[in-house]
């Protein structure tokens, strides 16, 4: 049942969000639920070469990669007011994975589409930042860069690079997981 914050703003938790009905995919940051649109065929085509390159490189490996559509909650309470979909994310450690998974990630991937960008740039960073995600990667089809964000234990501190074409990015977090920037934007 929803409840209006301090704004006047109904509010919702994950036990709401279990309860709706129909294809569309949703996320709640704060209680607030966002309407996820299709991704495009580009979306989907970078999604696929990151996630064919983590799924390699994590092979055999403590850590787990997850790809959307999944459903990510940073704690285990069926209260709580967020409910978000990475496009990609790496689990290492204890975490729980029964109908979602909870827990915090280790590397979050975001894929900006002309529909989600403002809410990967502003409120899902603001989101992955408090929780404690230690490194934030945000691509961009339409400028084809990927920007990686480092948790510095205040928070993320300014960028820690942008990559583009040519550029081979290395993750601070896993330093022997090595993304050639070219082959994700083909």
């Amino acid at each position: 049942m929803s409840k209006p914050n301090r704004d006047g703003i109904n509010t919702y938790t994950y036990q709401d969000y279990l309860t709706w009905e129909g294809p569309e995919r949703w996320e709640l940051i704060d209680g607030i639920p966002y309407l996820m649109t299709s991704p495009l065929p580009s979306h989907q085509q970078i999604l696929l070469a990151l996630a064919s390159a983590f799924h390699a490189f994590f092979q055999n490996r403590p850590c787990t990669p997850y790809i959307a559509p999944l459903d990510l909650t940073f704690e285990a309470s069926e209260d709580t007011k967020k409910v978000v979909q990475p496009d990609l994310f790496v689990m290492c450690g204890e975490y729980g994975r029964e109908k979602r998974i909870i827990g915090v990630p280790t590397l979050v991937v975001e894929i900006l589409s002309p529909s989600t960008a403002k809410h990967d740039l502003i409120r899902k960073l603001n989101l992955y930042q408090k929780a404690g995600v230690k490194e934030y990667w945000i691509v961009d089809p339409e400028e084809q860069t990927i920007n990686v964000y480092l948790h510095d234990g205040m928070g993320f501190h300014l960028m820690e690079s942008e990559y583009k074409a040519g550029d081979t990015l290395c993750a601070t977090v896993f330093p022997e997981l090595e993304i050639d920037v070219r082959e994700v934007f083909w």
